[in-house]
């Protein structure tokens, strides 16, 4: 699983983006606030009330981002030893546990309680990402692909939509489903001029997928798209041995 880390504002910025705003609002509403039976007085109040609602939105959101991150560690933590004394744990660490399932539920059951208590929030439709990639593990590719087509309709940004994608082609391989998968890995593919994040990893996943269907033509043109389009690609070696094996009269691999 990879980390993850939220950016922090410059608070001061943030306060001073707040005034700023405010004093635009104010400065907009006070010549009207006589005409339409709002005194300033009330007119500053309700200014006050929406900023408390502003606050305990940031608040609420730096928590749905606490729950994600404990979810987050709560399935990347080492399982207990198979035998001997469990190790010293110190305050914050995340509980430990025997198998890989009892980790899993308890990651889950971190999220359950993200989706109950900031359900609307980005950290929360994020964490369907992280949903589905715990309940594929635990082999339950339904349930998996459920999560990952809600995340993929809620996706409001092109990583998220690569991420889920891809997330949905390989419950779809994991089912034996090739040509769905091979549609899923199609849609990863970022539009032209977005940039090229999750296009390497959507034609390479295209290639094994092809080559999983006896394809040999259609996977070698994939690899070499995604070498082409993005020559800087982590998968380089991978791709290129792949390449080779074609090339040379073998079956690659998947």
């Amino acid at each position: 699983m990879s980390k993850y880390n939220r950016k922090q504002k410059n608070p001061a910025k943030q306060e001073d983006e707040f005034v700023s705003f405010w004093q635009k609002a104010f400065q907009q509403i006070a010549p009207y606030a006589q005409r339409i039976g709002v005194t300033v007085a009330t007119a500053v109040a309700i200014l006050f009330v929406v900023w408390g609602v502003s606050t305990w939105l940031e608040h609420r959101t730096q928590a749905a981002a606490e729950q994600f991150s404990t979810a987050v560690k709560v399935y990347e933590a080492e399982l207990l030893p198979a035998s001997g004394d469990p190790p010293k744990t110190k305050e914050g660490d995340p509980p430990r546990f025997k198998t890989e399932k009892e980790r899993a539920d308890a990651a889950l059951a971190e999220l359950d309680k993200l989706d109950k208590e900031y359900g609307g929030t980005k950290a929360a439709k994020s964490a369907r990402l992280i949903r589905g990639a715990i309940l594929f593990d635990l082999g339950r590719y339904d349930d998996a692909a459920q999560a990952y087509e809600k995340a993929l309709a809620e996706a409001s940004t092109p990583s998220m939509r690569a991420v889920a994608s891809e997330g949905l082609g390989l419950c779809d391989e994991a089912r034996n489903k090739l040509d769905d998968a091979l549609t899923h890995y199609k849609q990863m593919e970022p539009r032209e001029g977005a940039g090229d994040f999750g296009r390497d990893r959507a034609l390479y996943n295209q290639g094994r997928v092809l080559l999983k269907k006896g394809d040999k033509k259609g996977a070698l043109e994939a690899y070499k798209q995604a070498l082409a389009k993005v020559p800087t690609t982590t998968l380089k070696d991978e791709i290129q041995t792949q390449v080779m094996l074609i090339e040379g009269g073998g079956n690659g691999g998947t």
